[in-house]
């Protein structure tokens, strides 16, 4: 039977969606008058009005009246299997988009649209520069029809399991769909504390300088002379001193953000199996629903570090055929999970991949030298020559033999492999990752010689797919060459659809 159109005629937006452009302008002025904010509560004597500054706000305040009378000419529907967008105040727009051109359909819901039943919508389309389509408010059951309608519209008729030939229980079916995982509250700090916190501290450093910068600009206040008067503050000791204790704090501080982003973000994550694909639904105030389509699948990405290994959780990546500039946008991303639900989502995603006979593979061993001189010789000069003549600096040195043996380990530890139908590579030494690559989803494959590695009789080969590449580097050139030809014959001997 077929399924009933869900928007046959123009529709607009919930009246709702009138709070959220009013909430994206005001965020907007806030965000470029935040310094002006903090003047007039606390130094109104300053003269900032000045003309440039009414004429700003003036454009603001034009902005926000245009985009409410926007709302009122935005509508959106499905015709001749297309969904159809039409907006514009002074000039019209109309955007057709084939629905089988949809990507994802994505939820977003924040305490506010909790409240008033309704949802954000992303809709990623192939081949846009950018998001096609951004409803801010329509009503959940209006969205849920949408979402059913496309995926309908696009399925490859996928059915859900309710087992397997050994007998084991299925995962808990859902009206969400098949329960395949979800993440517990320590399963999240597990995760929030394998972040990479060197550089949450870094940013966290940089935008606390540059805001206190512009505080102390806008409010008149001389910062150094006002260290100057706390008691002890007048040395330079002083200041090296309050700069370590300044690094360990934000260090603790990049911990504790990380792990509230981590709750914030992905509480209560689940993964379920849908009709044609995955979805996942987190969130603690706000509520993300995110999908992945089977045909849309390129390949699989995992990685972790040491802590994440002490934990025996990856990271996992599905990355999703679209443009360049979404492809970020439209992988399916799990924070963390333990290596059975690797197995249970490789398995879904990859169902032909149990059965596979691979014949390994390394690279060459040139690319040791090319990481000593990254990792060691390179580094270690650079510091020497910054800090010649201060009290131990030689102790640089001893990253030297540190870095030769992360050389040795990180030639070991890069291994691919090929079968018939499929490439699996796993490198890295502190951080480690993992690929899993169907043959028939690449697009093109590249061979990348400079005149070191011609000199050399090497190369790298680069597997290019609709929603990303994967490289092999550093293989003598005859290896790097019959890979190349057997990859383009069986895309070119594959009858297999790549999405």
């Amino acid at each position: 039977m077929q399924q009933q159109v869900p928007f046959p005629e123009p529709t607009r937006q919930s009246s709702a969606a009138i709070l959220f452009i009013l909430g994206n302008v005001l965020r907007m002025l806030v965000r470029q008058l935040w310094v002006l904010i903090l003047v007039v509560f606390f130094n109104p004597k300053k003269q900032v009005f000045g003309g440039f500054t009414w004429l700003f706000i003036g454009m603001a305040l034009l902005g926000a009246l245009i985009s409410v009378i926007s709302y009122f000419n935005f509508y959106f529907y499905i015709k001749d299997g297309e969904l159809v967008l039409e907006k514009g105040v002074l000039r019209k727009t109309k955007i057709n988009v084939p629905l089988d051109r949809i990507q994802t359909i994505n939820f977003k819901q924040g305490i506010l649209h909790q409240t008033l039943n309704v949802v954000a919508v992303e809709i990623d389309t192939a081949g846009s520069a950018g998001q096609e389509f951004s409803l801010q408010a329509i009503r959940k059951e209006q969205a849920e029809a949408l979402r059913s309608y496309v995926e309908a519209n696009n399925s490859k008729a996928t059915v859900l399991e309710t087992g397997d030939d050994e007998g084991h229980a299925a995962p808990k079916a859902t009206t969400e769909g098949l329960l395949l995982f979800r993440l517990k509250p320590a399963d999240l700090l597990k995760i929030g504390l394998s972040q990479n916190h060197l550089r949450t501290a870094g940013i966290i450093m940089a935008f606390t300088y540059g805001f206190i910068d512009d505080v102390a600009n806008a409010l008149d206040i001389q910062l150094e002379k006002e260290l100057e008067k706390v008691p002890g503050m007048a040395t330079d000791d002083h200041y090296a001193f309050l700069f370590l204790w300044g690094v360990v704090f934000f260090l603790v501080l990049s911990v504790l953000l990380s792990l509230l982003n981590t709750v914030l973000r992905y509480f209560d994550l689940r993964v379920f199996k849908t009709l044609n694909g995955l979805k996942m639904v987190s969130g603690l105030f706000t509520r993300h629903e995110v999908s992945a389509s089977f045909p849309k699948i390129q390949f699989m990405r995992w990685s972790d570090n040491p802590l994440r290994r002490y934990f025996k959780m990856v990271h996992l990546r599905l990355p999703q055929a679209a443009s360049v500039a979404m492809g970020r946008k439209t992988t399916f991303s799990v924070p963390g999970c333990y290596q059975d639900q690797l197995a249970t989502v490789q398995k879904i995603c990859f169902p032909d991949e149990e059965g596979r006979k691979y014949t390994p593979h390394g690279i060459h061993r040139r690319i040791i030298w090319r990481q000593v001189w990254l990792q060691a010789i390179g580094p270690v000069a650079v510091l020497l020559y910054l800090t010649w003549g201060m009290p131990g600096h030689w102790l640089w040195l001893l990253w030297l033999p540190i870095g030769m043996w992360l050389a040795v380990r990180f030639h070991k530890n890069w291994q691919w492999q090929i079968s018939e139908e499929a490439l699996r590579a796993e490198w890295g030494v502190v951080t480690r990752r993992g690929v899993l690559l169907e043959l028939f989803k690449v697009q093109g494959v590249t061979l990348h010689e400079n005149w070191f590695l011609r000199r050399r009789n090497l190369a790298h080969i680069e597997l290019h797919t609709a929603a990303g590449s994967v490289r092999i580097p550093y293989l003598p050139k005859e290896k790097a060459t019959r890979l190349c030809d057997w990859v383009l014959y069986k895309v070119e001997s594959s009858s297999r659809e790549w999405m």
